[in-house]
């Protein structure tokens, strides 16, 4: 009884730290529990969660194969290893486990999110769309998913099919990079779009990233401006991705080109600027 309790304790705690974004702290606690119960599934999965709130993809994958040898239809286990060989850069593993999640647990809504972006990293955005679809049909309200699923479409040169998505997901949460996803497919669709993004814009503030992209489109920041407000090299990569967009629009092909290449370059693998700069230079040719 009293091993119980102390297990409880550390795992109220464990609780609380990871509800704060105090992943250290919850690794410490979820130690505690495995000192007294090694061979706790759970345990060890949400130390591995933990992890990956640190970033250490890596550190965290003894964790889930460890929940899964203790327990192998535990499909949460393997959806979240899974999201760390997809930030490994290993999406075919990453894909595997999302199957082998969704086998085991065919309405587990974000082993199919996570499946589609998967899919989407692999630029295959036929099965990136089908499965985000599962996903939205399973949890209607993941705006993220529904943002994902448009920039899929996007990717794939859809573009008036984006509108829809890319739309919901920013009238709902003020999302900036879905609202500069949605000013590019409303722009590659033919539509009008200046009217439009000048309204939407008045929900954020342009000053800061993203929100600098929205500001250069509407031309109150200079491209040098945009790219100064940057702070990260992920960030600089996504702002050259923005810049090659806004060049492609212009018709300077060249330039587009330049800074789509730098923005592949520059953005890890993962990242929707990556794959989106990729799809363009295929189109480029």
């Amino acid at each position: 009884m009293l091993r119980r309790l102390k297990v409880l304790f550390h795992y109220l705690r464990a609780d609380a730290a990871m509800r704060r974004d105090q992943f250290d702290r919850a690794a410490e606690r979820l130690s505690k529990v495995l000192e007294l119960e090694p061979g706790n599934p759970f345990a060890h999965h949400d130390r591995g969660v933990a992890q990956q709130g640190l970033g250490d993809y890596r550190g965290s994958l003894a964790d889930f194969d460890r929940a899964i040898a203790v327990a192998p239809r535990m499909a949460a286990a393997y959806s979240s290893r899974g999201i760390s060989w997809k930030f490994l850069g290993d999406f075919d593993r990453a894909i595997s486990d999302q199957l082998a999640a969704i086998a085991l647990s065919p309405h587990l809504a974000d082993a199919h999110t996570e499946l589609g972006t998967a899919y989407f990293c692999k630029h295959d955005f036929d099965d990136a769309v089908r499965s985000l679809t599962a996903a939205i049909d399973l949890a209607p309200k993941n705006l993220d998913c529904l943002k994902q699923r448009g920039i899929a479409l996007f990717c794939r040169g859809d573009f008036k099919a984006a509108i829809a998505d890319l739309q919901r997901a920013f009238e709902s949460a003020n999302d900036t990079y879905a609202l500069l996803f949605l000013h590019l497919a409303r722009a590659r669709a033919g539509q009008s779009w200046a009217a439009a993004l000048e309204t939407d814009a008045a929900k954020i503030k342009t000053w800061h990233w993203p929100s600098a992209a929205v500001g250069f489109y509407l031309d109150r920041l200079a491209a040098d401006t945009m790219l100064a407000v940057t702070t990260t090299p992920d960030e600089a990569g996504e702002a050259q991705f923005y810049l090659g967009q806004w060049h492609l629009l212009q018709g300077e092909q060249a330039a587009a080109r330049k800074a789509l290449e730098a923005a592949a370059a520059a953005c890890p693998p993962w990242f929707n600027e990556h794959v989106a700069a990729l799809a363009e230079l295929r189109r480029l040719g």
